[in-house]
């Protein structure tokens, strides 16, 4: 027995559109590792006078832990709505610490990616008038240190405008637990 007609229009229809939003939750990057978006290789530096970025506390895993939230206290005298701040891990993340690959070619100005990282207005709806913000951030113990930028020109554009100190764990080769690193796609 076939269903009736108009149920397998409704049918149809849902399957459409259930399609439709799966094609474009992908053609928008949601398929994507958010990382995957920020082009590191075009970062610039580009320090502003009254920019800063502090971390606290400086010394993590006090307690034993392998994991601690650190707060970070930010401005911009120029804010954006495109600002954001990226974790690095090993703190050190400039290009001296990646030689050129070829002598033709120059080096980018950052050679490593951030670990995580958000947007400077994110709980702070009044950043885009003040440029003042503050964000909390979990760090698991990466057996290295840890260090926050400050970015203007957005994720395709970024300009580093400002760096905190180093944040570290108290026993940062502690053993802690195996992890995985993830692709630029959810499989991967």
């Amino acid at each position: 027995m076939e269903p009736p007609p108009r149920a397998t229009a409704i049918a149809a229809a849902v399957y459409a559109l259930v399609a439709f939003s799966v094609a474009g939750a992908v053609a928008a990057g949601g398929g994507e590792q958010p990382l995957s978006r920020i082009a590191i290789h075009r970062a610039t530096a580009a320090p502003l006078p009254g920019a800063f970025i502090d971390a606290s506390p400086a010394l993590l895993g006090v307690e034993g832990k392998d994991r601690e939230w650190v707060t970070l206290k930010y401005s911009n005298p120029k804010p954006s709505k495109d600002d954001w701040i990226g974790v690095f891990s090993p703190a050190n993340f400039n290009d001296s610490i990646c030689p050129s690959e070829n002598q033709w070619v120059e080096p980018p100005l950052l050679c490593t990616a951030p670990i995580k990282f958000q947007f400077a207005n994110y709980m702070n709806p009044d950043y885009g008038k003040t440029g003042k913000g503050s964000l909390r951030l979990q760090l698991i113990n990466q057996r290295e240190d840890f260090s926050f930028a400050l970015f203007s020109g957005g994720l395709s554009n970024p300009k580093l405008i400002s760096r905190s100190k180093s944040v570290t764990f108290i026993n940062p080769k502690a053993p802690v637990y195996p992890r995985l690193a993830q692709g630029k796609s959810w499989n991967e």
